[in-house]
């Protein structure tokens, strides 16, 4: 028997900016699973792959948006499981997740606990908001002998200020409800370049030019913040 599930990155949310792989084994699977963080909202992720599969494929499972790691363990142990004892069955099994399945993604979580119980995993790469957000601005993250840096959003200025010091380029990613920190940085050290990019292949898109004022609250949602530094 093939021990072996598929995590699939599904891109940002624009059902043409998967890979062509990725269309490949969403119709080849018998069945593809879905984490939602809520059990009666919208699923982004499930909107993405109505574009290529039968709803009759897709089984959802929620995965509580929480920071209490017990929860969160039994949580993934029981789809783990969920997930093996339908390979056993002889399905062929994928699930997916929204931008690249390695970079904080609920993949990474899932896929931990399905080889403890001896599931072989394959991810298949996907646009991140990362490059997604770069390429809608039209700026390169990195040039010859040069770098960037990407982070989850610190809570206090100083930590922002520093790391944005370190790279030519940096982004933050989970910005939420630290935007009134990263404005007050940006306010301050004054880069070169700043943006925040919102909703990317979403309805509701849209990139705020920071240097020119300040993101509304509600524009943290689902977004991610360039920042150049400038200079040397």
């Amino acid at each position: 028997m093939n021990k072996t599930v598929y995590s699939l990155g599904l891109g940002p949310g624009d059902h043409e900016l998967i890979t062509v792989k990725a269309k490949r084994i969403l119709e080849e699977s018998d069945v593809v699973v879905v984490p939602q963080s809520n059990e009666q909202g919208r699923s982004v992720a499930r909107e993405v792959i109505l574009h290529y599969i039968d709803a009759s494929k897709i089984e959802m499972c929620y995965i509580p948006m929480t920071n209490n790691k017990e929860e969160l363990i039994k949580r993934y142990t029981e789809v783990a499981e969920k997930i093996k004892e339908m390979i056993e069955q002889g399905k062929s099994v994928s699930y997916v997740t929204q931008g690249d399945p390695t970079i904080y993604s609920t993949s990474n979580y899932l896929t931990e606990k399905l080889i403890a119980v001896g599931v072989r995993v394959k991810h298949i790469p996907g646009i991140s908001s990362i490059n997604a957000a770069a390429s809608m601005l039209g700026l390169p993250l990195s040039i010859k002998k040069g770098n960037f840096g990407v982070y989850e959003m610190p809570g206090d200025p100083e930590s922002v200020a520093d790391l944005i010091q370190r790279h030519p380029t940096t982004v933050f990613m989970k910005v939420n409800n630290k935007l009134s920190t990263l404005v007050e940085t940006v306010k301050r050290i004054k880069p070169e370049r700043a943006f925040l990019v919102k909703r990317i292949g979403l309805d509701g898109e849209a990139v705020y030019d920071m240097l020119n004022g300040a993101p509304t609250p509600e524009s943290a949602y689902l977004s991610v913040a360039v920042i150049k530094r400038g200079g040397k």
